[in-house]
């Protein structure tokens, strides 16, 4: 559910502009706006998770996920679209974390590894999905239409969350003495102290906004400059993104047969993701068209699911306790830095081809960079 509400609204931001009257690159900031909530929350959420339960705090984030779609479908001012936009986000940001740490709660290390994988493939299939999804919907029900839609769909599986079993057991009773505040900093200090954690965070952050990027900038590029309908970008957005799903089963199969180490894998997968990034990169230099961002994009999201999917279980290798604490870490630092790349493209209005994976190499680079130093030691670690 929550990687749905990530970009199945994505496809609508055209028309949202058109409707109120906006620029391109104000429409496109309700996807910063949307990473803004996203990350927010993580502040909260783990600590919460940790200290009251899964199941509640499961329970909360499904409630606002459905207030934030509501708010957003009624709206008749952008600012509506931007607060409905932000409480859903919220929302969103507090499924993954909470069902990550249910998880590991239930589960040991090596079995989550492989858990997390096989997830990374069905959200992988939902987020290529989710593009087709919404501009079926915004071309059958206008954008109104879709969130109205998703709010419909998060009420309808809301059921599922009130009959879920509570994982967190036993009770962290002790951390009930001591001021709320001063636990939730020594847990934020403890998972802190994690350089791994740090570093696959931002390597997942990177080439998320990376992703991001290619996502709001990418239906203002197939629909404005290369006139396709908003039909076609829904198959093209999917064709884009399918080579994810390859990825994230590639990546399963070499950890189940050993053929390269977690960390060699997600290096693998971030130099692959630059190679796709400066590929878009070098065809700015010539007349843009389909094929050639097509074949840029996969080779892009290609590495992405090699990286991204294993890429947490990853910075979670060491944590040994305030899992959804150290979970809800990771997700607020990879989201901040997702929010901040899609900021910057929309404040630059990235309509173009050029701009689109000229931001796109340097966050990939930067990736590439963090799980060259997390592979690093983890290898060190590893040697000792």
């Amino acid at each position: 559910m929550s990687q749905l509400s990530n970009f199945v609204f994505a496809p609508a931001l055209p028309e949202i502009g058109r409707y109120f009257e906006i620029s391109a690159g104000r429409s496109q900031m309700l996807m910063s706006v949307f990473l803004s909530g996203y990350a927010s929350v993580q502040i909260v959420v783990g600590p919460l998770a940790d200290r009251f339960g899964r199941r509640p705090v499961l329970i909360g984030g499904i409630a606002l996920l459905a207030v934030g779609a509501v708010t957003a479908a009624v709206a008749q001012i952008v600012a509506g679209v931007f607060v409905g936009i932000f409480i859903l986000s919220v929302g969103a940001g507090v499924l993954p974390t909470v069902g990550q740490a249910m998880i590991r709660d239930s589960r040991d290390a090596q079995a989550t590894l492989m858990i997390l994988a096989r997830l990374g493939t069905a959200l992988a299939l939902a987020s290529a999905l989710t593009p087709i999804i919404g501009t079926s919907l915004v071309g059958t029900l206008g954008w109104r239409g879709l969130f109205a839609v998703l709010a419909a769909v998060v009420l309808a599986l809301g059921p599922f969350a009130f009959v879920s079993p509570e994982t967190l057991t036993p009770p962290v009773e002790q951390d009930k003495t001591r001021p709320h505040l001063a636990v939730t900093l020594e847990s934020y200090r403890i998972a802190l102290s994690q350089r791994r954690l740090v570093l696959y965070a931002t390597m997942i952050g990177c080439l998320t906004g990376a992703l991001t990027i290619f996502f709001i900038g990418a239906p203002f590029l197939f629909m404005h400059k290369l006139k396709v309908s908003v039909h076609t970008y829904g198959i093209l957005a999917f064709i884009a993104f399918l080579p994810f799903i390859i990825g994230s089963i590639a990546v399963r199969v070499s950890l189940r047969r050993q053929w390269l180490s977690l960390h060699a894998n997600i290096l693998v997968g971030c130099g692959l993701a630059v190679i796709g990034a400066a590929t878009g990169w070098l065809t700015s230099v010539l007349e843009p068209s389909v094929t050639l961002i097509l074949l840029a994009a996969g080779t892009f999201t290609f590495g992405l699911g090699m990286a991204v999917v294993v890429g947490r279980s990853a910075a979670l290798s060491e944590a040994t306790r305030d899992i959804a604490t150290s979970s809800a870490l990771v997700t607020f630092l990879m989201t901040v830095l997702a929010a901040a790349i899609s900021a910057t493209a929309g404040v630059i209005e990235t309509i173009e081809h050029a701009p689109i994976f000229s931001l796109m190499l340097v966050s990939a680079l930067i990736g590439f960079a963090a799980a060259f130093a997390g592979n690093s030691i983890a290898r060190a670690a590893a040697a000792t």
